[in-house]
């Protein structure tokens, strides 16, 4: 059981896959604590914003025939059933990259670890000094004697939940992670090299509601849909091509009365960019603040997390209903998830993530340029 968890894990989430298994999280001892004391920040900047996920179908699982002849069936039904799907994900994309910059998403992350270091300055232990930021696209190494911060930031299938993880490591090659498990021999690789700190922080928003299908609701829905569907001239898909296929299906779809999570994120996209994305800046500010509070609380904390630890514990509910929980086993265990109070299900986040065509280009930009200037 223990393989089979370790398997089905994200590799982001998984510290090794080896007869013992561990726990992704790595907490600081004493003498590391103590060695640290002041250590600066770098947090990576972001260069995908805010992503959209989606399912993406594949024929395969339906039989395609074999062969070069069924690759080329299999490709040309795949990017039929997947064309609509794509472009509405990359829509919701662009239009949460027009409502907010990539310099006010990392420069609110960077302002809640500044106020929160200014706030913890005169405490013990660990503490944030000097924090940076740092464009990791072309070099990604980490920053050696300091604390660093990477954010992922990914709206739901339906558009109903913004989920935020933060990944924050420390490395020094001068104060080397010392495993605090044993082992049945001498320790995995994956146990005597990497960072000396290591954990992840989840923030999921508040939970948008699913509108109920009305007669008008159908009409937007059917705008909506063709409005996808046109080209960058205004134009509706010529028949009998994929695109036309792809939108006529999603028209049959909307006859009906039950919203698929696709059709949902077409309305509760809507609510993120209400008033210049209210809602969006503020979920936003409030996982910066959730991650610079837990990742400074943590790494001054030093129980060593099981892969076949207790169950899950509650650290804090804050006034608002917000819980803060601390994952108890298994590969998670020891990181750190934050859950709105009106959370009643779990959203789901497809199989990819569609990122804003202003963000492509800029990273290929920033490619070239790098080429360019080592040449």
């Amino acid at each position: 059981m223990r393989l089979a968890i370790c398997a089905l894990a994200s590799a982001s989430l998984l510290a090794a896959c080896a007869t013992t298994p561990v726990p992704n999280a790595r907490p600081l001892n004493t003498a590391q604590i103590e060695a640290m004391g002041p250590t600066p920040v770098v947090l990576v900047e972001s260069n995908h914003g805010v992503e959209k996920s989606w399912f993406m179908s594949s024929s395969a699982a339906a039989g395609a025939p074999y062969g070069l002849i069924g690759a080329l069936v299999s490709v040309a039904i795949d990017a039929a059933m997947n064309y609509a799907p794509s472009k509405r994900a990359e829509k919701s994309a662009n239009e949460m990259a027009e409502v907010l910059s990539l310099d006010e998403l990392n420069g609110s992350l960077a302002k809640a670890f500044r106020d929160h270091a200014a706030e913890t300055a005169n405490g013990g232990g660990v503490r944030f000094t000097d924090i940076t930021t740092d464009q990791r696209l072309i070099d990604d190494d980490p920053s050696d004697d300091a604390v660093n911060v990477t954010a992922s930031y990914v709206l739901s299938e339906d558009a109903s939940t913004l989920r935020i993880i933060f990944q924050v490591e420390y490395h020094n090659a001068a104060l080397p992670y010392v495993t605090p498990y044993t082992f049945e021999g001498a320790p995995p690789k994956a146990e005597t090299t990497g960072p000396t700190y290591r954990n992840a922080f989840t923030y999921y928003s508040r939970s948008l509601p699913a509108p109920e299908m009305t007669p008008e609701l159908r009409e937007r829905l059917i705008a909506s849909i063709q409005d996808s569907a046109r080209d960058d001239n205004g134009a509706l898909p010529v028949e009998g091509t994929n695109e036309f296929k792809a939108m006529t299906k999603e028209l049959e779809q909307a006859q009906d009365d039950n919203l698929t999570k696709a059709e949902i994120a077409i309305f509760l996209t809507r609510e993120w960019l209400r008033e210049n994305g209210a809602l969006l800046r503020a979920e936003i500010a409030s996982a910066h603040a959730f991650a610079a509070r837990y990742a400074l609380l943590d790494l001054n904390r030093t129980e060593v997390p099981s892969f076949e630890g207790p169950e899950d514990v509650k650290v804090e509910t804050l006034v608002d209903g917000r819980t803060i929980m601390r994952v108890g086993a298994g590969p998670a265990a020891g990181s750190y998830m934050s859950f709105a109070g009106n959370v009643d299900n779990f959203s789901t986040y497809g199989n990819v993530t569609s990122i804003a065509r202003e963000r492509r280009e800029r990273m290929s930009d920033l490619r070239k340029a790098a080429r360019s200037a080592a040449e």
